[in-house]
């Protein structure tokens, strides 16, 4: 009953297709035969036979954490992105009158969901400094996708969302419209990549055989490899994602601890 998905980065479907041969090839290298993977994402996340699969690095920290196994962090070749880290752009309308973060208060709020570290955590970290212990933006609507988030702001539903830069480029690379009329505002702190991971199960030999495979498949392949941006993956223990939660911390204790 192994199960391999690599399905955080869904949008355009070439993109989504390349993850699943991504996965496919890593499960091959490895003498691995894949049963279908649940396509609730907790679910494949915990999975007890888990090979491969991304997730957030939010959800990792605040329930992942003990449960699954950290496996490696991709590096991508987008804007935004150095070494296997990348940051958030923070979005508006090309209409909206803002130069700064300072201008949002009182506007509407996209995020892709509250536990998404590009798209909300990240973001209250850099409000958190000007909300001055209060409420901030005057609407939060979750979107449940960063491809909803922009959506929302080109309908004019929406004044700025926090989207994560590898969805924003994968978007821009090949479907340019779903980001027109829109305008970076600011960049967040740079944060660790969506890390790979496995079940807690499987051992330190079996997590640097699937450090290599993702490795020597990206390398043996670099058509796969240029679609989806990855010039290879770095290993990354739970030092690296717990920062996150660090800027948590630094938000409740400026008084901004629920994005608002």
């Amino acid at each position: 009953m192994t199960v391999a998905a690599l399905t955080m980065y869904v949008e355009p479907a070439e993109v989504r297709d390349a993850y699943r041969q991504l996965a496919e090839a890593v499960a091959l290298r490895l003498g691995e035969t894949l049963d279908p993977a649940p396509e609730d994402l907790p679910a494949l996340w915990t999975h007890p036979e888990l090979l491969l699969a991304q997730t957030c690095g939010y959800p990792w920290a605040t329930r992942l954490r003990g449960q699954v196994r950290l496996v490696a962090a991709p590096r991508y070749r987008f804007e935004g992105c150095q070494a296997a880290e990348h940051c958030a752009f923070i979005l508006v309308p090309e209409t909206l009158e803002a130069t700064g973060l300072a201008d949002l208060r009182g506007k509407r709020a996209a995020l892709n969901g509250l536990d998404s570290n590009t798209g909300m955590n990240l973001l209250r970290h850099a409000v958190a400094p000007l909300a001055e212990r209060a409420r901030f933006f005057g609407e939060m609507i979750v979107s449940e996708s960063h491809a909803n988030s922009l959506a929302l702001l080109q309908q004019g539903h929406a004044d700025v969302a926090s989207v994560d830069a590898v969805t924003y480029s994968y978007l821009q690379r090949a479907q340019p419209e779903r980001v027109a009329g829109l305008r970076l505002l600011q960049r967040t702190r740079p944060s660790p990549t969506l890390p790979f991971i496995t079940a807690a199960s499987r051992s330190d030999a079996d997590v640097e055989a699937l450090r290599a495979a993702l490795n020597d498949s990206l390398a043996a392949d670099p058509a796969l490899a240029d679609i989806l941006a990855i010039e290879g993956v770095t290993a990354v223990d739970e030092t690296t994602y717990l920062t996150l939660l660090d800027w948590r911390r630094e938000a409740v204790e400026q008084g901004y601890p629920v994005i608002a």
